[in-house]
């Protein structure tokens, strides 16, 4: 790019305009025991021998004795940091804690950050690799349904604040993410069902995704496929999950890829989202994430249908299925709206006194992607 300036125009103000030619790309291996082949996949793509493992509390010891066995074939260096349980796992302190350790054992741009558990380990182990030195290596292997089918996917990355849910953070990819149907044969049925409360959100989606991506629903919508084939009974060897858990992939990064940074389209994952993280801090994260999704998508459902969006035959509808897979559309009702109320005021949606919300219209599947809802209007409904 060349800028010539005109003689005696020197001190002038300009525009320089860049744009980059480069593509976004993910990897996603799936399958049974593409967990085995962990050591060969990093050794593929980078030149560095060291990998730091966080996990939580609660990990069967199982998984990461295999883990590092099969990178010590490798000649892979396995690190291993235990981060708090739950939520607590997000915090300035943790992320310190991150940072420190990789610098005292001289990890480079090279080396490898890997995040094997569910949701909070990938959130905080991204936005670790994601600042440490500008950026290293990072591979997920997430063992909780509701972080293979979403939290894992998609660059998102945070650590929690004082006021609200993933209020700090960066879009940063991993390298590799390696999703494997045998780390849920350990998952407590609870966890699983936490799972399916995001999956029902990409029911809602399904339509708009496939109106303005490349994704193709199967031959059945994913609304329909939970209705015939899934209850609260969710094995993870049944053999309808793992081709669901790729068509949940699949929809998000179809949208990823068309708004990798949030600037439209992908405001669609977030339906349910702005009542699902007021519930959890409300409730001090005793409420699953899935689970509050689920109420959050119920709730949103009900502002659809106050403004004239969406029938009350859908809103029975997606009832019927949260029954069925076990899912409650409330909230415990010692959480007053007040408190739910000040939690969703510190939204990253927020502008002004109204909050920018994915409300679904005319059928489940399609949504609207930036309805303001003031908060008093939120107050009259919760």
């Amino acid at each position: 790019m060349r800028i010539r300036l005109q003689p005696g125009k020197s001190d002038a103000a300009y525009t320089m305009l860049f744009k980059s030619n480069l593509t976004l790309a993910q990897r996603v291996d799936i399958g049974p025991e593409s967990r085995l082949r962990t050591g060969k996949i990093l050794k593929q793509i980078a030149t560095g021998n060291k990998v730091l493992i966080l996990h939580q509390p609660g990990l069967p010891e199982t998984w990461l004795a295999e883990l590092k066995s099969v990178l010590s074939e490798q000649s892979l260096e396995a690190h291993v940091l235990i981060l708090p349980a739950g939520e607590s796992a997000k915090s300035t302190a943790e992320l310190t804690k991150i940072w420190s350790y990789l610098q005292q054992s001289e990890f480079s741009r090279e080396d490898w950050i890997l995040a094997l558990g569910g949701g909070a380990v990938s959130d905080i182990g991204g936005f670790a690799a994601a600042t440490y030195l500008r950026g290293i290596k990072l591979a997920l292997c997430p063992t909780t349904l509701l972080a293979q089918v979403d939290a894992a996917i998609g660059g998102k990355t945070a650590i929690n604040l004082e006021h609200g849910k993933n209020l700090a953070g960066s879009f940063y990819f991993p390298e590799i993410v390696i999703i494997d149907p045998e780390y849920l044969s350990t998952l407590p049925e609870s966890e699983r069902k936490s799972g399916m409360g995001e999956i029902v959100k990409y029911a809602l989606i399904e339509s708009t995704v496939e109106e303005e991506t490349e994704y193709k629903s199967g031959h059945l919508p994913l609304l329909k496929v939970l209705e015939n084939n899934f209850t609260t009974n969710i094995s993870w060897n049944d053999p309808s999950l793992l081709p669901l858990i790729a068509s949940c992939i699949q929809m998000k990064m179809a949208v990823v890829l068309k708004d990798p940074h949030e600037s439209r389209l992908r405001r669609c994952l977030n339906l349910g989202h702005t009542l699902g993280h007021a519930l959890e801090k409300a409730s001090n994260f005793q409420i699953s994430h899935g689970q509050a999704v689920a109420s959050g998508c119920h709730f949103a459902l009900k502002l659809a249908q106050s403004r004239n969006l969406i029938a009350q035959a859908e809103i029975e509808r997606f009832t019927l299925l949260l029954e069925k897979l076990g899912l409650d559309k409330s909230y415990p009702e010692e959480l007053s709206r007040q408190t739910l109320l000040n939690a969703m005021s510190s939204d990253k949606k927020r502008q002004g006194d109204a909050i920018r919300f994915v409300l679904p219209e005319e059928r489940l599947g399609k949504v609207n992607l930036a309805t303001q809802i003031t908060l008093q209007e939120l107050g009259e409904h919760i």
